[in-house]
């Protein structure tokens, strides 16, 4: 009687492994590694949860007067079975010869979500076994030095691809991109030594960028939907015929329906007859966002209209007004009212 009331009462130790190792990958590692005090049998199952987040939360929990180093060690040394996604996003964190030696241990066979935060200090140079993780379809890197070995082919089964802040070689970024062929999302932050980009990802669905380029090309994006780009700083306005290259690249993208833009980049459209229409259009742009606009500066103006009356399909246009640093209001305008 005593045995058959603990069998009821225990249910979730009575389910299969493969059940459990999805419920303790749906907690926070602290809480899956806590389950040990639970009983002697719940002792050692966490080492084969699939999922290992050293974050915040981790932090908070664990160190103490521990090492993050010695613990990221030790669980790596413990852990069984398949491991389907490792997050090193701890807080303060730094670059360190233990990272190389941490990502030696990953089974290069499974991993299929990576990510690395260096949160301060110098960026961190990957090894050459993280481009061994052929079964990769989420990457994150901050702070992060990128160099492929020659012999690399790509992460074909990767999609999304996120980096802030990594230092590329000038000839490597576009050369990694087209090598990952399932590639449907792109976030680029920060990430200085990029140039001159070219963008072959033929199904590539969403492109956030945020920083510094002289172009930017779309040389094979026959999907690329969603395209948001802002600036940190204005020293490309200086730069001849740039509006209207980065215009006439947008209007390459044949699926081209939401745009995000600073205002401000638009100013060089001027010399193109702005208000009037540009020589290319954006046929297929149903939603434009234009930030930071001001409406002090009339060819701001002017040619914001301008590419609207480019865009015969936009339908929702939102405009982000900027008029005193700490006054911002927001207007939408219906297509009715745009095309007038």
């Amino acid at each position: 009687m005593r045995a058959s009331r603990k069998s009821e009462a225990d249910l979730i130790s009575n389910l299969p492994s493969s059940i459990i190792e999805n419920i303790l990958g749906c907690l926070p590692l602290r809480d899956a590694v806590r389950t040990s005090i639970l009983s002697r049998e719940w002792r050692y199952k966490w080492v084969t949860c699939p999922y290992l987040v050293f974050d915040f939360w981790f932090d908070q929990m664990f160190l103490g007067n521990h090492k993050l180093e010695t613990l990221v060690y030790t669980i790596l040394k413990f852990h069984q079975g398949p491991l389907l996604k490792f997050a090193l996003q701890a807080p303060d964190f730094q670059s360190s010869p233990d990272i190389d030696r941490w990502i030696d241990l990953l089974p290069n066979d499974n991993i299929q979500d990576f990510t690395l935060h260096i949160s301060r200090g110098d960026n961190h140079r990957l090894p050459s076994q993280l481009f061994a993780f052929h079964q990769l379809r989420n990457l994150k890197l901050y702070k992060c030095a990128f160099d492929p070995p020659s012999t690399f082919r790509g992460f074909n089964k990767l999609v999304n691809l996120d980096l802030q802040d990594v230092v590329f070689a000038p000839e490597t970024f576009g050369n990694f991109v087209s090598c990952c062929t399932s590639l449907e999302r792109l976030r680029l932050m920060e990430c200085s030594s990029l140039d001159c980009i070219e963008i072959d990802a033929p199904k590539l669905k969403f492109f956030e960028f945020h920083g510094v380029f002289r172009s930017i090309s779309f040389k094979h994006s026959p999907l690329l939907a969603e395209v948001l780009i802002s600036f940190s700083s204005m020293d490309f306005v200086r730069e001849d015929r740039f509006s209207f290259d980065l215009i006439k690249s947008l209007s390459c993208l044949p699926e081209l329906e939401d745009l995000h833009l600073q205002a401000y980049v638009l100013e060089g459209l001027a010399e193109y007859g702005a208000p009037k229409k540009l020589p290319v259009t954006l046929k297929t742009l149903k939603t434009l966002h234009l930030s930071d606009m001001y409406f002090e500066k009339i060819d701001e103006i002017s040619c914001a209209l301008c590419l609207i009356r480019s865009s015969p399909s936009l339908q929702k246009l939102e405009i982000t007004v900027s008029h005193y640093p700490t006054l911002l209001f927001g207007f939408l305008w219906s297509k009715n009212r745009l095309m007038k």
